[in-house]
């Protein structure tokens, strides 16, 4: 028995004195391990193609050192020992990239080839970007590591396999990923390969080639348009400890790669979280002190703590489900819930259904309607997740994460977006509102809700009448409380050529004839020009006192849109009551609009400095031509760093007004266009026999 105990007792010492040299070997090979692995995932797109972008951000890469080195460039040219004096060698960075997505690369100089980078487009390449060798840490270059068949960069495999080989051929301490390329918010996903017909990395599939990678990732870097939202955060939490991501545009040049990569060269040690606060610091303010004024004042960055997002989205299905339980039983607390959505801040063009979350729950008359409890909870868990936010002049309300709200899109795309998205309880109430089918297994977990078609009090009327002035407008009978806002578009007939061409579209004023509320075209008798040349203005946005326009034009042979900003002010008058308004116009740079082939965001816009002295047309889009983007023109006009943008009154003519209702739900009805003619000071209107007056 002794002898059973003696040697139970030496097999346990062989044991733990095993465990202890495993631990020291853990510990030792730790400590030799680099500290961290940076893998860049480009996928070219037409932003390569077109533009060049894709290469810049080579060059911005390239443009890092090894910290020191040129302490350490003379201590190697005079024989000195680095450690006598005191210069640190901070822990390696590795630099790996994907090269692919695009038809064509731009043709590099020599001396901007960072060591021979020559990007084939018929085939996947994998780089690594060393800044120093491991002697004297002063060498810098791109190497070609691995060159593979040609495959979509939006495809999950490859981003997946990507991943796996970054791991393998640079095991490190700590991992980041950054994706660079196009994005296109919660409603479809980001990375467009416009070789292989734009395919498009939808949410659902960037979860999937996260996970089929295998790495963990201290930070997740998504350098596209659109991307800080709830959908995304939910779909890579699992595979990252930090997002770092823009709830707005991101302009061409993406975020400051050269600075916050040479700030990790600096400061290996730190975490995924520091590294996005450098990201978003450093983005801010490079775009601070440029010249591209819509980037400055649209900007957006935010570092979100993944691991705090399931709270997020329960405290979110939470709110949801107040408004799913106020459509089934108290229809007129609906418009309540909506009006928080609209008055939202809201990102991209509209197009995308982005709306900031914190804009929602923060609004004051959500304390009117929504119970402290769900409200404060939902508050709570944003500023929990949302662990740093910069922001632009024109972001101010911007607090980090947001949402999809696509109650207007059509059921392909909400297919795809429902797979993207983490809460039944919300598309349950997407399919009450909107003509989608959301798909059985929506209702596992959740209660079907009345579709709006079927309540009354959601379905209004509209009424054609004469206003104050007699000037066409409409109003709203039963379901009024549904009626969300009025826009109208005004034409111009040119008589000469048999031509009508549409001047714009913007939103109407309201006002009151008895107890009539009705809505009308704000004075269509004053519209915008630049150099006395009327513009076709299209009103994208509309948040708070800030209107943001397209302003369509020709530069040579490109067709794209002039960015503009209005600015309402309102002055009050003491002394007699009155209220006057004025607006100032400010023209941020010039947009390319969308790609041909996708729905995803441009992100090239110009700034008027680099276009300075070009000519250039105003464009037109000709009504009833039958054909997509065709055009009527100005005269040619040079283009200067500032363009005035004034509103002057409308040239005598002929000219066509229509209107265009919007719902709370998205919905969009209208009116038939009706005609006015204007001779410099009187309007008249030769066919409104339809136009009732209100007494």
């Amino acid at each position: 028995m002794r002898i059973a105990k003696r040697v139970l007792m030496l097999c346990l010492a062989l044991l733990l004195m095993a465990l202890a040299g495993a631990n020291a070997l853990a510990e030792e090979t730790a400590q030799e391990m680099d500290e961290w692995t940076v893998m860049f995932y480009l996928c070219g797109s037409d932003l390569e193609s077109k533009y060049g972008y894709a290469s810049d951000y080579l060059d911005d890469i390239g443009m890092t050192n090894y910290p020191n080195s040129w302490l350490l460039a003379v201590a190697k040219e005079y024989g000195l020992d680095p450690e006598t004096m005191q210069i640190t060698r901070p822990g390696k960075v590795n630099v790996l990239l994907q090269t692919g997505g695009s038809k064509s690369w731009r043709d590099r100089d020599e001396d901007m080839q960072a060591g021979g980078v020559a990007i084939d487009p018929d085939a996947l390449q994998r780089w690594r970007y060393d800044i120093c060798s491991d002697e004297v840490f002063i060498d810098a270059g791109y190497s070609l590591l691995e060159t593979l068949p040609l495959k979509s960069m939006a495809d999950a495999d490859t981003l997946a396999d990507f991943i796996r080989w970054g791991k393998q051929t640079c095991p490190a301490k700590k991992y980041a990923l950054v994706l660079w390329g196009h994005g296109g918010g919660a409603l479809t996903g980001l990375l467009v390969d416009e070789l292989f017909d734009n395919d498009v990395m939808y949410l659902y599939e960037l979860r999937q080639a996260l996970a089929d990678g295998g790495a963990r990732f201290d930070a997740l870097i998504i350098d596209a348009c659109l991307m800080a939202n709830i959908e995304t955060a939910w779909n890579v939490r699992e595979s990252a400890r930090w997002l770092v991501a823009s709830e707005e545009e991101v302009p061409g040049r993406g975020t400051a790669v050269s600075d916050w990569l040479q700030a990790l060269y600096a400061y290996p040690e730190c975490d995924g979280e520091w590294l996005g606060r450098c990201v978003c610091d450093m983005t801010g303010i490079m775009y601070a002190n440029g010249e591209d004024k819509i980037a400055k004042s649209l900007l957006t960055w935010s570092v979100v703590d993944l691991e705090k997002i399931d709270r997020l989205v329960e405290a979110a299905g939470a709110y949801f489900r107040i408004m799913g339980d106020a459509l089934a039983r108290y229809p007129s607390e609906v418009r309540e819930y909506t009006d928080y959505i609209f008055e939202a801040e809201s990102y991209g063009d509209g197009r995308q259904c982005m709306y900031d979350i914190g804009s929602v729950i923060y609004n004051p008359n959500t304390m009117q309607t929504v119970s402290l409890r769900v409200r404060g909870e939902l508050m709570d868990a944003l500023s929990d997740a949302v662990t740093y936010v910069v922001r632009g002049p024109g972001r101010n309300a911007a607090r980090g994460l947001s949402f999809c709200y696509p109650a207007d899109c059509d059921a392909e795309v909400l297919d795809i977006y429902a797979r993207n998205c983490p809460m039944p309880v919300y598309l349950a109430y997407i399919d009450a509102i909107s003509p989608w089918d959301a798909p059985d297994w929506v209702y596992q977990t959740v209660d079907p809700l009345p579709g709006i078609d079927g309540i009354d009090a959601f379905n209004f009327v509209t009424t054609k009448v004469l206003c104050n002035d007699g000037f066409p407008g409409v109003t709203f009978g039963d379901g009024e409380m549904s009626m969300r806002d009025v826009y109208y578009s005004l034409y111009r007939l040119d008589e000469q050529k048999g031509q009508t061409v549409l001047l714009g579209r913007t939103i109407c004023g309201f006002e009151f004839k008895g107890n009539t509320i009705f809505w009308r075209a704000s004075d269509p008798m004053h519209w915008p020009a630049i150099d006395g040349e009327l513009c076709c203005i299209d009103m994208i946005q509309d948040n708070s006192f800030v209107r943001l326009y397209n302003i369509p034009v020709q530069i040579g042979s490109r067709i794209g849109m002039l960015r503009c900003g209005r600015t309402i002010y309102y002055t009050y008058s003491r002394e007699d009551g009155t209220e006057t308004r004025r607006s100032e116009y400010e023209v941020y740079g010039m947009w390319e609009d969308y790609d041909d082939d996708s729905t995803l965001m441009n992100r090239s816009v110009q700034p008027l400095a680099t276009l300075t002295g070009q000519e250039f047309r105003l464009l037109y889009p000709l009504d009833g031509s039958g054909r997509k983007n065709r055009y009527a023109f100005s005269d040619d006009m040079t283009m200067y760093r500032w363009l005035e943008v004034e509103e002057i009154p409308l040239p005598a003519g002929t000219y066509y007004i229509q209107y265009e209702v919007q719902d709370i739900f998205k919905r969009f009805s209208k009116i038939e266009r009706f005609e006015f003619r204007w001779d410099g000071e009187n309007v008249t209107f030769p066919h409104i026999d339809e136009w009732v007056d209100v007494p």
